[in-house]
């Protein structure tokens, strides 16, 4: 084998690695690799009019420890305690499956997603938003939800989000997250 090619087949095998989070981003102002933290919860949403809807959520981050930052700051995804870029997907409670962006339950839970840039000290605390776009085939597929300590979200997705321009882009990869109790307090964005 040429050297070449030998290096070629070590990239791949390395590529093949046993990352139970992935995201891949297609917009290079909000990268998320690797991801350090994800966990899952099940959460009340509160809409635009003021209507609560549960949801269960997945959460990814490039920063260590989500799970103890959130249970100790509710509002971790509003009023950021440091920089970090993440993703958050939800998709209405008890189900697994295959979910398409912008579907919503009887009980009006949806399913969505959302990239956000976060900003905190030493500056002022500020979040940048990319929201999710319903489109054609953008989906999130769930396999397992175990709520309570020690259970486990297992799935992937494949969405958009849209960047600071109102261009859309494309987020996709996997998550195998734990379940963490103190995020079912959690202040979504």
């Amino acid at each position: 084998m040429r050297p070449t090619a030998l290096c070629l087949s070590l990239v791949a095998l390395a590529a093949c690695g046993s990352e139970d989070n992935v995201v891949t981003s297609g917009y290079a102002g909000a990268v998320i690799s690797p991801v350090r933290s994800s966990l899952s919860a099940a959460v009340t949403f509160t809409d635009a009019s003021g209507v609560p809807h549960p949801q269960w959520v997945i959460a990814m981050t490039d920063g260590p420890d989500l799970c103890t930052k959130v249970t100790a700051h509710a509002d971790y995804f509003r009023t950021p305690i440091e920089n970090f870029v993440g993703l958050i997907v939800w998709v209405p409670p008890g189900q697994v499956g295959t979910f398409f962006v912008g579907t919503k339950d009887t009980a009006g839970s949806e399913v969505n997603n959302e990239v956000l840039l976060g900003f905190g000290p030493p500056n002022p605390p500020q979040v940048v938003r990319l929201s999710g776009i319903s489109a054609l085939g953008a989906n999130i597929s769930l396999s397992q939800f175990n709520a309570g300590a020690g259970g486990e979200a297992v799935g992937n997705f494949d969405v958009l989000a849209t960047d600071p321009t109102g261009q859309p882009r494309e987020f996709f990869g996997k998550f195998k997250s734990t379940y963490c109790p103190g995020a079912e307090k959690m202040l979504l964005p």
